[in-house]
């Protein structure tokens, strides 16, 4: 867990006291202020921000996303299970986040197709199912967890397609995959122009964009964003990867960008723990 796992759900638990704050004017002023690193989700600052989403009030320090939940989830559950499928995946999070479940918190929205297919289909309703071809970054926790267990990408693949048909994904895998394997022996923009290539077609553009242009807000608007789609997320994280030469740095930026910080940071937190330490009062938050 320690490798990848550990790293990925401290950065997401670092960013949730702003998850889903889309105003980066206001991200930057009070970054000025105030550290925004493990803080809590405050209505004030929300009502302030425009636009954002006050998903998780009921958060304490430590805790994670929804997607950083899943995350633990599926972790556990293929570490004891080497034989773990689509369904049960489909079952684990169905068991967890249905109504009345134990699971409080946000649900996202293609966490309620899965459960509204799930109903139909124990009540025997006889509807036709929900079309599964979200584009989220929930489509990296398999991967995450294939690797630290060491299961490859076609293993991470299977599990993936519980909420997605884009194989772009795949190839997001084998990309990610170079970046982890080369980080600490190449410089960065080398390494970064050479996952280019492994990367589908049609987000070279956008990736090769990430390393080149000068301004971040430009890029932002141009060929990126701050949401938790891949066409946004993505290229945004290349650009963070770019930019930040340590763990901290990169959580500290990737927060005041905002949007859906905590999830881009699962990725840049288990990819950056390979080439920085963890601040040990960071990693004790999370225990």
């Amino acid at each position: 867990m320690k490798k990848y796992i550990q790293p990925a759900l401290i950065a997401n638990a670092a960013s949730l006291g702003f998850h889903w704050i889309y105003d980066m004017d206001f991200l930057e002023e009070l970054a000025k202020k105030q550290s925004l690193v493990f803080q809590l989700p405050s209505i004030e600052h929300y009502a302030q921000a425009k636009p954002s989403f006050f998903a998780y009030p009921y958060a304490k320090i430590g805790d994670v996303t929804t997607q950083g939940m899943y995350l633990k989830w599926l972790y556990e559950a293929v570490k004891g299970n080497p034989e773990f499928s689509m369904e049960d995946y489909r079952n684990l999070i169905f068991e967890q986040t249905k109504p009345g479940g134990p699971y409080i918190g946000y649900i996202e929205t293609y966490n309620h197709t899965l459960i509204i297919n799930a109903m139909s289909s124990k009540l025997r309703l006889n509807l036709p199912p929900l079309p599964v071809s979200d584009d989220h970054l929930v489509g990296f926790v398999p991967y995450l967890v294939s690797k630290e267990l060491g299961l490859g990408n076609d293993y991470a693949w299977s599990l993936a397609q519980l909420f997605t048909d884009k194989a772009e994904y795949r190839q997001f895998f084998d990309m990610f995959d170079y970046i982890f394997e080369n980080i600490a022996r190449l410089p960065r923009k080398e390494l970064l122009t050479n996952a280019i290539e492994l990367a589908p077609e049609s987000y070279r553009e956008k990736l090769s964009m990430a390393l080149t242009m000068e301004e971040t807000r430009d890029f932002i608007k141009q060929y990126a964003g701050i949401a938790c789609h891949i066409p946004q997320s993505v290229p945004l994280i290349f650009r963070i990867l770019n930019q930040c030469e340590s763990y901290q740095d990169m959580v500290g930026t990737n927060v005041r960008l905002g949007g859906a910080s905590g999830e881009r940071a699962m990725l840049l937190g288990a990819i950056f723990a390979q080439v920085s330490e963890i601040p040990e009062n960071w990693v004790e938050k999370i225990k």
